[in-house]
């Protein structure tokens, strides 16, 4: 089975609680929550510091997205001639040095390079934390370890944007950059200091050797994988609308629209953190699984907010996201988990948010221009009809793997 049985949960957790993956764990949230200092609000810094409109902000945005969908493999291809240690520092630092320089630039040609080395370098970041992760814990609980650490990203993107709303100006300063730029520097110097010497004592956690293997391969190879993935592009394509098309729309029609998105953000947040846990265990205990795949159309509550344009129209549907998010995520992590073979921790993973680039990338690139010319009552509408066909390619891809373990 792909999750854990709910009398070995104490058990798991003393598997999972190593010294290493404890630092990982401290990683997961520390990332995201630097991260989300800047993401969600550079729709908004573009359109009203820069002078750009929503489609051209929209079109702008999804090209990091496009590059880590194009150009992820690269740290499949550098973790196994480096290491995954060394492949997430420099990555790291990478990372923050392209925020920073950001910040400074006006030029349209140098942003989108930028946008280009950033969707690949914190794609990457990403990856090595979801790798080495996988490569430190036995495989029996490598599916609820990467549910714990998707948990605490989420954590530290909520708890975020409160943070960059009423406190940095996000939106419409640069300190935001300034602030995520050294979060991914101080990160990266903290992962390679700790695993570098954890390896030195064989934690397991060295260089993944044989991890070259061609992702186009692997994919043809392995169609629970292809299902699963066609799934989390579907979910990631509704999640990340909280990122990119509702800060917007609650700038459009609300006075105080963005210190209310850092609102809902808490409110996801809440959702998110007291239930990821408890749901992942409960769906274990369930005989049937249509309980899983019903919980995943529950990210279509979005359509609640785009056409019922109040605060509690928007209340209502970002609770109902991150009750799918909760639901879909406990599933989805926990068969991804333990898909990857050993020697393929890194390529595997960069598939992973190379198909998250691909869905972010869609999001912007599609939403921005449905949010401009058909209004957010059609955008957010399609959320249901999108997850329900997420529900459907994660079902295939557990009756696939289920098969193949039989």
């Amino acid at each position: 089975m792909t999750h854990p049985k709910p009398a070995a949960f104490r058990h798991q957790l003393q598997q999972i609680l190593t010294p290493s993956t404890t630092v990982l764990l401290v990683v997961s949230l520390l990332t995201p929550f630097s991260a989300f200092l800047l993401y969600p609000f550079l729709t908004i810094y573009f359109t009203h510091v820069l002078g750009f409109s929503v489609g051209q902000a929209g079109l702008l945005l999804s090209v990091r997205f496009l590059s880590s969908a194009v150009l992820g493999f690269a740290s499949a291809w550098l973790s196994g001639r480096i290491g995954l240690v060394r492949t997430y520092v420099l990555a790291g630092l990478v990372t923050g040095a392209a925020v920073f320089s950001l910040a400074e630039t006006r030029n349209v040609a140098a942003i989108v390079l930028l946008l280009v080395v950033l969707g690949v370098s914190a794609s990457a970041v990403n990856a090595m934390v979801r790798s080495l992760a996988g490569a430190g814990v036995p495989v029996e609980v490598r599916g609820t370890l990467q549910t714990y650490i998707h948990w605490l990203q989420n954590v530290g993107m909520a708890a975020a944007l409160p943070v960059s709303a009423d406190v940095l100006r996000g939106g419409f300063s640069q300190t935001p950059f300034i602030v995520t730029a050294v979060g991914y520097v101080a990160v990266a110097l903290l992962v390679g200091f700790a695993f570098g010497r954890m390896a030195s004592r064989e934690t397991g956690l060295a260089k993944a050797k044989g991890d070259g293997s061609s992702l186009f391969q692997i994919l043809r190879d392995d169609r629970s994988l292809r299902y699963l993935m066609a799934a989390f592009v579907l979910f990631a394509m509704v999640e990340m609308q909280f990122e990119s098309s509702v800060p917007l729309d609650l700038s459009y029609h609300f006075r105080h629209g963005v210190s209310l998105y850092g609102t809902l953000g808490v409110i996801e947040m809440a959702v998110v953190f007291f239930l990821q846990i408890v749901v992942g265990q409960w769906l274990s205990r369930q005989p049937s699984p249509w309980i899983g795949y019903a919980g995943i159309l529950l990210s279509g509550g979005l359509l609640v907010g785009g056409l019922w344009q109040t605060v509690s129209g928007w209340t209502i549907a970002i609770i109902l996201l991150g009750l799918g998010e909760v639901f879909s995520v406990s599933l989805i992590m926990g068969l991804f988990g333990v898909l990857p073979p050993d020697n393929r921790q890194g390529s595997y993973f960069s598939l992973f948010f190379m198909a998250q680039g691909l869905a972010t990338f869609l999001a912007y690139a599609v939403g921005g221009g449905a949010y401009q010319f058909l209004g957010p009552g059609w955008l957010f509408g399609l959320s249901l009809p999108v997850s329900g066909l997420a529900a459907y390619c994660y079902r295939s891809a557990r009756r696939f793997h289920l098969a193949l373990s039989t």
